[in-house]
């Protein structure tokens, strides 16, 4: 299979075609990322969620547990599963000496407008989980100062 990273002397890549391609790997690499963070923020919140004893709080702890859930198990998975299926194709592109193939170029432009639209929702969220962990923990800090 034809790698769009290997080298060869077979393909005139278009610049527009490595930059697409070049965005998408750091698409991919940005949703990793999320995965992970995820998954500290959720331990964070398993930790400082006992603290938490407002109804309102309650609401949050599970607000917040309701977006981990569903970014970190489905959402992002979806979309790292759509990028590397586009590399694929560029990957098809290449092998078959078809680098003007339209289908790419509209997939790519509107799947990484997607993926630009949720890194802007998911740094809101982050935002929004930051301040309110940090409360918990500035809580949990007084709780162990009068100990």
């Amino acid at each position: 299979m034809v790698s769009v990273t290997s080298v060869t002397d077979k393909y005139i890549l278009q610049t527009s075609l490595l930059t697409k391609h070049r965005r998408t790997l750091d698409a991919i690499s940005a949703a990793v990322l999320w995965k992970l963070e995820l998954t500290f923020f959720q331990r964070l919140l398993d930790r400082y969620a006992p603290i938490f004893s407002a109804e309102e709080d309650k609401k949050s702890v599970d607000h917040f547990q309701s977006i981990f859930l569903y970014y970190r198990y489905e959402l992002i998975d979806s979309f790292i599963t759509k990028l590397r299926l586009l590399e694929a194709s560029l990957a098809v592109a290449l092998e078959t000496h078809n680098e003007t193939k339209l289908e790419y170029f509209r997939e790519h432009d509107s799947l990484l407008q997607e993926i630009d639209a949720l890194s802007d929702q998911y740094a809101v969220y982050k935002e929004e989980f930051f301040k309110f962990i940090q409360r918990g923990m500035s809580s949990d800090v007084t709780t162990q100062a009068k100990n």
